[in-house]
């Protein structure tokens, strides 16, 4: 990576403060520094904000052709909630006889670099590493991975973009996006549009890239063009994991149905002494239980932000509760990005909030060592004990984009392999990006069941799956797991929040986009007891005063302008 600019911060305060991304780029010269400034509202102050209803940018999507495939075995929920994804289903047998998706090689013999996170231990290098090798020859191209640690991603990405240092293929997650002022001007400067090679008819080149679902492709435009590959998600952003089989071992109760029964049970779990405590960082998933608003609610025909409700402070005040109990692992109160996952899965921390992605990643990482490990999910549950509510995530939830300024066969080679990277399961390229070589990565047991070797556990990581999306399904290799998974996910669909703005792609104001973590950094200090709680209504002055007031006005134009308000 180059050397950033002398002066720069590097810290994600210094990043993503007042100072707005665009400008530390052009002060710094890095990627913005030779451009001209850009024409239209000034970065830093709402500029580059737009809104359109998702059905309007289908103009820009792919047409949507299905790729003939296997199908699951357990139903899912249909959403009628616009913008946000169904419950996919789920698969409880591996499949005989894989088939190959493509019949020949995706790519054309060249080299890129790949910057996707990774929630855990690194595997070796491109050149120590024969997974990264037998995949690469698959594709027919070699890609090498500059896999970053996905809990500081938004520090590096951003240090990235601001540097110029843009690696030809970069995977952004749509939470990571959210928090970088002025994005909406980098997503130009630094990524190609991708509207030429995979609009309309022009996808059919690419025939796993057009099975990706609609929806999902709708929330890959920005400024009016299509600028990435989605990853479509389930429809939850997050959920409250937990060590099932530990829980069954000791009689936990996994099902609590109030704040007070949570607290209860964090008392009953944590013992220092024995290096156990009940929580990693579960404070995402307090926001719904004491029904704060996924980010506004429109009431009595004016708009009010999460951090102005007095749920807000409700849930402030419970995580200062539980933070001052000493439920929460030590290395989680002292930094923002201690791996929780190796937390959990040391047992160390017995209940943390993660997406369900991580559920299949534990069960990868631990259960061929510990056939008994298992993790599960909480049923949702409102702090009072009443209706609960639940957020939910949109189509697509990271996206991958590719480096501006390649030349047009470099870009439809590297749209080749994340259409080689798309294949569904069910597939010999699925199986081969998610196991590796059979006999050499993976054995299969009596019931057909890819099972890592010591080798696989080494070397194979979750990193080409990032770079193509693929139709969400279940599609783990554990019966139980899947079906736990399924039967969550539709028993916690009925209790989706209805969003003033679902079904409506919106890029944030970046002042808006710009205060998120340095205002959630003053809430932090309140939930660990560094800050009174008392301080709530001046973080909220602050916070209207320095942008929210006038993200407000632009998001009740987006109501108005869409019937509305």
């Amino acid at each position: 990576m180059k050397d950033l600019p002398k002066g720069a911060v590097t810290s994600r305060r210094g990043f993503l403060g007042l100072v707005g991304l665009t400008a530390a780029m052009t002060a710094g010269g890095g990627l913005l520094g030779a451009c001209s400034a850009p024409a239209g509202p000034r970065p830093g102050a709402g500029g580059g904000a737009k809104a359109a209803a998702a059905d309007k940018l289908t103009t820009l999507t792919p047409t949507y052709t299905a790729f003939p495939g296997v199908k699951p075995d357990l139903p899912g929920t249909v959403s009628t909630l616009p913008g946000v994804p169904d419950v996919s289903g789920g698969f409880t047998s591996y499949p005989a006889d894989p088939t190959p998706a493509l019949t020949q090689k995706a790519g054309k013999g060249g080299t890129y670099k790949a910057m996707t996170p990774l929630w855990g231990p690194p595997p070796p290098g491109l050149s120590e590493n024969s997974y990264f090798q037998a995949v690469n020859a698959d594709i027919g191209s070699t890609v090498e991975f500059q896999i970053t640690d996905g809990t500081v991603y938004a520090d590096k990405a951003i240090a990235r973009l601001a540097s110029g240092d843009i690696p030809d293929i970069m995977v952004i997650p749509s939470w990571e996006i959210e928090k970088m002022a002025d994005f909406n001007t980098a997503v130009d400067r630094a990524f190609e549009d991708l509207t030429p090679y995979l609009q309309g008819d022009k996808v059919k080149p690419y025939a796993l890239l057009a099975n990706l679902p609609t929806a999902a492709w709708q929330w890959s435009v920005w400024n009016d063009k299509l600028m990435a590959v989605p990853f479509p998600t389930e429809p939850y952003p997050l959920a409250l994991l937990y060590r099932k089989d530990i829980f069954e071992e000791k009689g936990w109760n996994a099902n609590p149905r109030s704040a007070d029964e949570l607290f209860e049970l964090g008392k009953e779990i944590t013992d220092a002494k024995a290096k156990r405590w009940a929580f990693g960082s579960i404070h995402e998933m307090m926001w719904p239980t004491f029904r704060v608003p996924q980010e506004w609610r429109y009431e009595g025909g004016k708009l009010v932000h999460k951090y102005e409700t007095p749920e807000y402070v409700q849930m402030l005040e419970f995580m200062q509760k539980v933070f001052k109990a000493g439920l929460v692992h030590p290395s989680v109160v002292g930094s923002k990005g201690s791996n929780e996952k190796d937390l959990i899965g040391a047992g160390q921390i017995l209940v943390y909030r993660d997406g369900l992605g991580a559920w299949k990643e534990l069960l990868q990482q631990h259960r061929s060592k510990n056939p008994g490990f298992d993790i599960g999910a909480f049923p949702v549950f409102a702090h009072d004990g009443g209706k609960p509510l639940m957020h939910h995530g949109t189509a697509a939830g990271i996206f991958t984009f590719v480096k501006k300024g390649l030349p047009k066969e470099k870009v439809a080679e590297i749209l080749s392999v994340l259409n080689w990277c798309a294949a569904p399961y069910g597939t010999k390229e699925y199986e081969l990006a998610n196991f590796g070589v059979e006999g050499k990565h993976f054995t299969r047991d009596d019931k057909n069941v890819p099972q890592s070797t010591d080798l696989g556990r080494k070397e194979v990581a979750y990193t080409y799956g990032f770079l193509g999306g693929r139709p969400l399904y279940v599609d783990w290799i554990w019966p139980d797991a899947v079906k736990a998974n399924v039967e969550w996910q539709n028993a916690s669909f009925p209790f989706l929040e209805k969003g003033p703005f679902d079904g409506i792609r919106i890029q944030r104001p970046s002042k808006l986009s710009g205060l998120q973590v340095p205002t959630e950094d003053k809430f932090t200090d309140i939930m660990r007891g560094r800050r009174p709680v008392s301080d709530v209504k001046q973080i909220v002055s602050e916070w209207q005063r320095d942008g929210g007031n006038e993200g407000r006005d632009f998001y009740m134009k987006v109501l108005q302008e869409n019937g509305r308000a």
